[in-house]
């Protein structure tokens, strides 16, 4: 996890400064800092950095409410540093919410476990998120081509075997993705019943 590219949204002090050093000397790559949310936000989207340290407490964007917009948009993982009296403010937005908290005053082997943490949890939420999508466009593929089996069938008088083979010759013949050839298909047939 070493070489991962990490964004400081906090404010200018000792806090930053051990932070700063302390990722520095485990092999992390401080890619930028902000004192305040909003600079912090207008930052992420340039730099898409692998995570980010949010203080809870920042001035023009709450901590908090930059974590979940990190989620939502997926400008990186977060850790969200708050004080112990937050603690369940910062609980319950974990409820909808994913980022891994880390209560100050700060221990450099708890730094450095929230950011092994969150990366790896912000990882893993991004890779099911991705085969969720896949496996919605194969369901959607599927079922496209299923519309327009059946419509061959209904127009052509052929059996469910006949109707695969003329959706793949014509998808073969016009260099298309089966899913593109099924939906002309269902296109020519649907026009066909309005005329």
């Amino acid at each position: 996890m070493n070489g991962l590219r990490i964004f400081l949204a906090m404010p200018a002090g000792p806090l930053r400064d051990k932070v700063k050093d302390s990722l520095s000397r485990h092999g992390y790559v401080i890619i930028g800092e902000a004192a305040d949310g909003m600079t912090a936000l207008r930052s992420l989207h340039k730099l898409l950095p692998d995570l980010v340290i949010i203080e809870m407490q920042l001035p023009a964007l709450d901590g908090l409410e930059l974590a979940k917009l990190c989620q939502e948009e997926q400008l990186g993982a977060a850790v969200l540093l708050t004080p112990y009296n937050q603690l369940g403010t910062v609980q319950r937005a974990l409820e909808t919410w994913l980022f891994e908290p880390l209560i100050r005053p700060i221990r450099e082997e708890a730094l450095l476990a929230a950011v092994v943490t969150a990366y790896t949890h912000y990882m893993r939420e991004a890779r099911l998120t991705r085969e969720v999508h896949e496996l919605k466009e194969a369901l959607e593929k599927r079922k496209l081509i299923n519309q327009a089996k059946r419509r061959l069938m209904e127009k052509l008088h052929v059996n469910e075997d006949e109707a695969h083979r003329i959706l793949q010759r014509y998808a073969m013949n016009h260099r298309i993705a089966s899913k593109e050839a099924a939906s002309r298909i269902l296109k020519v047939y649907s026009h066909d019943e309005r005329a």
